[in-house]
């Protein structure tokens, strides 16, 4: 079976890759540290491994969008099974919202993701039960326009000025504000702030997302 291994931090690169090369069964097509290079790898791997934060962004989630845009015009990209240094429960929903085929938290030994890249490659899925019920009970993540109001609110913008900076108008940015209110059950913008700050949310936006 064809792997790639994608992750920004080269230790965390380098002992994933040299657990797989080390096998019997998958070999190491290629590895990679940017968003660039998985979607290069994900048209010649039977399963790309890859860090969900490339660079401080979720370029994972952003990869995941792109692969099912792949699968939905036709082709047949690599599964994708996400590795995260984090373990916010909306995170997870999200991944697999978008078609991950499994999620693994980074502190695991590299034989388990050696197994778990096995289990994909067979057509399964690895997902521990845990993060799947938290997941369930997760609020759904915001779209990436209204995490940027989000990431606004937070820095302190006005909606007058955080529409100049979208390019949208002041009236948008309140309705976004309003069906934002309404969908999380918060009262002000200092509310939603400590929402998205405690669900990791502005951390985890993928870069350029719109």
């Amino acid at each position: 079976m064809r792997v790639g291994v994608v992750d920004d931090h080269p230790s965390i690169l380098s002992a994933i890759a040299g657990a797989v090369a080390s096998t019997a069964d998958l070999t190491v097509t290629g590895s990679g540290r940017t968003l660039g290079e998985a979607l290069d790898l994900i048209k010649r791997v039977d399963v790309l491994v890859c860090d969900i934060q490339l660079e401080g962004h979720a370029e994972g989630l952003r990869l995941l969008d792109l692969v099912r845009d792949e699968r939905t015009s036709g082709t047949d990209p690599a599964a994708v099974l996400l590795l995260s240094g984090c373990g916010h429960a909306s995170l997870i929903r999200a991944a697999i919202g978008r078609g991950a085929a499994g999620y693994l938290n980074k502190g695991v030994e590299v034989e388990a993701i050696v197994e778990a890249i096995r289990t994909i490659a067979g057509g399964g899925t690895v997902f521990r039960a845990a993060d799947l019920d938290a997941s369930k009970s997760a609020p759904r993540r915001p779209s990436e326009r209204e995490i940027e109001v989000i990431a606004g609110i937070v820095g302190g913008a006005t909606n007058a000025e955080l529409g100049g900076a979208l390019g949208i108008s002041e009236k948008t940015i309140e309705s976004h504000l309003h069906r934002l209110f309404d969908r999380y059950g918060v009262l002000s913008r200092t509310e939603l702030a400590i929402l998205a700050v405690n669900e990791g949310w502005l951390v985890e936006s993928p870069r350029g997302a719109t």
